[in-house]
């Protein structure tokens, strides 16, 4: 299996476009996140945390972006990606509600990746889904001038909750 390649369940087809991965998201998700800081220490460099959240995707209505993916969450004001600049339907830009610009790629083995900097940080962040209803995240958090220089890590599994 090629490095950074991802497992998928053999029954379960993944979005072959951006706008087809975007749209999935839209739903209600409870996600489960794990934080690790660098750190020294042994104490507290370990974080999980729950939240529910809730994603709407709405399609631009003309071809100068994919659309607007909002976010709706119990712990945290809600957020609008703005996301453009489809070349290809593989690679653009994106812009969020909190100021925040950066890049998107959408790879070959169907995981969204988005890129971006504050300050003198890189965050660079990978979302995939493994099956229909379980979406994948992994965020890490660098130094700017030195992408290996890692200072936080987190993974997120998030289940999409079903309507009854």
């Amino acid at each position: 299996m090629p490095p950074n390649s991802v497992v998928t369940h053999p029954l379960f087809q993944p979005p072959a476009t951006a706008q087809e991965f975007l749209e999935r998201c839209a739903g209600r998700w409870l996600s489960l996140r794990t934080l690790v800081t660098v750190s020294h220490e042994e104490e507290g460099w370990e974080q999980s945390e729950s939240a529910q959240l809730e994603f709407d995707w709405q399609p631009a209505v003309d071809n100068s972006e994919l659309g607007v993916l909002s976010l709706h969450g119990t712990l945290q004001p809600d957020f609008q990606l703005r996301v453009a600049g489809a070349v290809q339907d593989r690679e653009g830009c994106f812009e969020g509600s909190d100021g925040r610009r950066g890049r998107w790629r959408f790879d070959a083995d169907h995981v969204l990746q988005l890129t971006w900097h504050s300050g003198d940080q890189q965050f660079s962040e990978r979302i995939w889904f493994s099956k229909a209803n379980l979406r994948l995240r992994s965020r890490t958090v660098s130094c700017r001038n030195d992408p290996s220089a890692v200072q936080a890590c987190a993974f997120y599994s998030e289940i999409r909750r079903l309507q009854r």
